[in-house]
């Protein structure tokens, strides 16, 4: 008897809010003829939903940052804020969602700011605003930039320079979470492939059997990484 395999997981493993990784993660969506079984997260939905909803505000205001830019584009990159948890629906849309934060990141949140916590979507697309428009430092004049994609080159090259000097990686706890997390939603799944979107450091062959890449390996499944850098 023919045994099925298991569907392959691919991870792509970006960076938060850089219109670069999302730029290549539809890239490399484009090379998949099939959708995935489901499409797993580094974001709780509800908290995804909240900052989301602040995407237009940003484009708006993009456009004061940068002639150069149409609506069109403006409202691409705003997409770059929480970009993981929908980028999926230019090439697949309507495939499920498996929320890995579900039931945490909110709660974590509403600790971490207490009775700040109603603001934080505005703070958190206004530094992505700054992000975009190259005001992260006010001391340091923006560069002349004269396109969309010099534009997203020069943000995403810097949003992972900061990530590879980072010196506070995130807790291992998150990664058994969600391993498990996959491994149940795969459950009677055969064939086929599963979409992971996280930080590339969940992803990163390089680091270890307790990040998520080295967790669901160790369950049996086939696993690719793809990194989203420049």
């Amino acid at each position: 008897m023919t045994t099925v395999p298991a569907p392959t997981i691919r991870m792509y493993g970006g960076v938060h809010d850089d219109p670069g990784s999302r730029q290549r993660f539809l890239e490399e969506l484009a090379k998949q003829e099939t959708p995935p079984h489901f499409v797993a997260v580094e974001w709780e939905q509800s908290v995804f939903e909240r900052l989301a909803a602040w995407r237009s505000a940003v484009a708006q205001e993009l456009g004061k940052c940068w002639s150069f830019l149409t609506p069109k584009e403006r409202q691409e990159l705003s997409c770059a804020l929480v970009w993981e948890g929908d980028a999926y629906a230019v090439h697949f849309p309507g495939t499920e969602v498996l929320w890995l934060e579900n039931g945490f990141q909110e709660r974590t949140l509403k600790q971490q700011e207490g009775a700040n916590f109603s603001m934080y979507p505005e703070w958190y697309a206004h530094g992505v605003l700054q992000r975009l428009c190259c005001r992260i430092i006010p001391s340091i004049t923006p560069p002349e930039l004269r396109s969309k994609q010099e534009l997203i080159d020069h943000v995403s090259k810097s949003m992972w320079r900061e990530a590879a000097l980072s010196q506070a990686p995130s807790p291992v706890e998150r990664d058994a979470r969600w391993a498990s997390a996959i491994y149940k939603r795969s459950a009677g799944l055969r064939d086929g492939w599963i979409a992971v979107v996280v930080g590339w450091q969940h992803s990163d062959p390089a680091n270890g059997n307790q990040r998520l890449r080295g967790l669901l390996a160790s369950r049996g499944f086939g696993v690719d990484s793809v990194c989203l850098g420049p």
